[in-house]
């Protein structure tokens, strides 16, 4: 039985099985409890990492032969996670400000919704996990010069991490009684301290405008809760991520200028969040179309539509995503 489980049995966020039912276990899952939680930190920041409504293979749409850029493995496991953001950003500062600060908040959710085979002979079993989070960051942007500013802040998490196992056949009943409450049907908390500091620079042309931005977050988390009889552990890790982008404006229908987009970033990670994604860094691209409000609103800046593309991990391939206020 312990084989089977370790061969089969996904217990944690991104689908690492447990090594054994023995005295290990405690540590493994802590380990687990870890990775789920710092890995939602990257896959709800959609300045590092992007999801999309359709996700493909980019190999079928451009005839293509490269698995790094996607594997039906990857597209798969992509299809088995449902993101949904909600930021908004509170401007503190006058409008003519040359340094500003500001207050942004996000809620999100992350679900990873799996069936689990531990015997061809029988039913699969069905694994339900979700992340909610909610963000605080403080950030001060302060101008160096007029093409370059230098963004730092902290923020702090807040995360609720929710198991549901469902069992669909008795296979798993001698150690039902062990996991139960405890690796599965159970939950966690985590708080989270994320400071960053990032680097950009903008240069406007006749055609529009490009961008480059580098920046850099480390982050670092308390555990507590129920999972694993009350041992979480701390989620620490940190991600590096350097990307150009352009804006190439093409028509105006009034105060509604149309552009197209696209952008190319690398984007390094380590700590609890390199196992997950199986590497220590990738690549994405992007390119899409982006059009101002034709009304006057400090709401919204542009909404659009385009493709996007990972190159190197796990969730490598790609996806028709949905653009909103893209700078």
């Amino acid at each position: 039985m312990g084989r089977i489980i370790s061969r089969s049995f996904a217990f944690s966020l991104l689908f690492f099985p447990l090594a054994s039912i023995a005295s290990n276990i405690q540590s493994q899952f802590q380990k687990d409890l870890e990775r789920n939680f710092a890995a939602a930190i990257i896959l709800t920041d959609s300045d590092v990492l992007t999801f999309g409504f359709h996700d493909f293979d980019p190999n079928d749409w451009f005839d293509l032969k490269n698995e790094n850029i996607g594997t039906e493995d990857s597209i798969n496991l992509r299809k088995k996670i449902a993101v949904t953001i909600l930021p908004y950003t509170f401007d503190l500062s006058d409008g003519d400000a040359v340094n500003k600060h500001q207050i942004s908040v996000r809620l999100s959710s992350l679900v990873v919704d799996q069936n689990v085979e531990i015997d061809s002979n029988y039913s699969d079993d069905r694994h339900r996990e979700f992340v909610a989070g909610l963000g605080v960051e403080y950030e001060y942007i302060q101008a160096i010069n007029e093409d370059w500013s230098m963004n730092w802040g902290i923020g702090t998490h807040i995360q609720y991490y929710r198991s549901r196992y469902e069992y669909g056949s008795e296979v798993l009943d001698p150690i039902k009684d062990i996991v139960d409450g405890v690796i599965v049907n159970t939950s966690a908390w985590a708080t989270v301290i994320e400071p960053n500091i990032e680097f950009k620079y903008e240069q406007p042309k006749d055609w529009g405008k490009w961008t480059f931005k580098s920046r850099l977050n480390y982050f670092y988390g308390f555990g507590w809760g129920d999972a694993n009889n009350g041992h979480i552990g701390n989620p620490e890790g940190w991600f590096v991520s350097n990307g150009l982008a352009a804006f190439y404006d093409f028509d105006q229908w009034g105060r509604a200028v149309q552009s197209v987009y696209s952008s190319i970033r690398r984007v390094d990670i380590g700590g609890d969040t390199s196992t997950p994604f199986g590497t220590s860094h990738y690549y994405e691209g992007s390119i899409g179309w982006l059009m101002t409000p034709p009304f006057e609103t400090d709401l919204i800046d542009n909404v659009g539509i385009g493709l996007n593309i990972n190159y190197g991990s796990n969730l490598k391939g790609g996806s028709i995503i949905l653009f909103f206020n893209q700078d």
